[in-house]
């Protein structure tokens, strides 16, 4: 018996929205997945090619990946991938690559200088707050002692 498992990383393309499926809860994740070369010591994405991943995750897992998951959220998503073909809505064939079974990991990664946190609930000290408020807009490059001022 073969297996195939694939991961890919990428960013969440759309808000994610709980829906009903019968008598069980289901949020869907969806990735696009552009390729990409160098030109010149740039990179730089190619116009046509873009791969599109969804990963449908279900009843108690759904909770999970909403309080996680976001519309722009850095993931990698693994699973068993299946080839989905499908008449887009000007009737012409695409494509997407859905998991069977898929795992879903947020990846953490260092802001932007000046970038602000997304809004979060009421119980983080930095909710709409710029992460780096009494920084000079990079906490993560100004050397000096954690304090309650750090957002974390």
């Amino acid at each position: 018996m073969a297996r195939a498992t694939l991961t890919i990383e990428g960013f969440v393309a759309t808000e994610l929205q709980e829906r009903a499926a019968g008598t069980h809860r289901v949020v869907e994740v969806i990735v696009p997945v552009t390729p990409s070369r160098q030109v010149n010591g740039q990179w730089v994405e190619e116009k046509e090619g873009t791969v599109w991943y969804q990963a449908t995750f279900w009843d108690e897992h759904v909770d999970a990946v909403l309080a996680t998951v976001g519309k722009g959220s850095l993931v990698t998503i693994t699973g068993t991938p299946k080839l989905e073909v499908y008449l887009k809505k000007d009737q012409t064939p695409g494509a997407k690559i859905t998991f069977a079974f898929p795992q879903i990991a947020t990846i953490v990664r260092k802001p932007k200088r000046g970038e602000v946190r997304p809004e979060q609930g009421n119980d983080e000290p930095w909710a709409g707050t710029p992460m780096a408020a009494n920084t000079g807009g990079d906490v993560w490059n100004t050397p000096g002692n954690f304090s309650e001022d750090t957002p974390f």
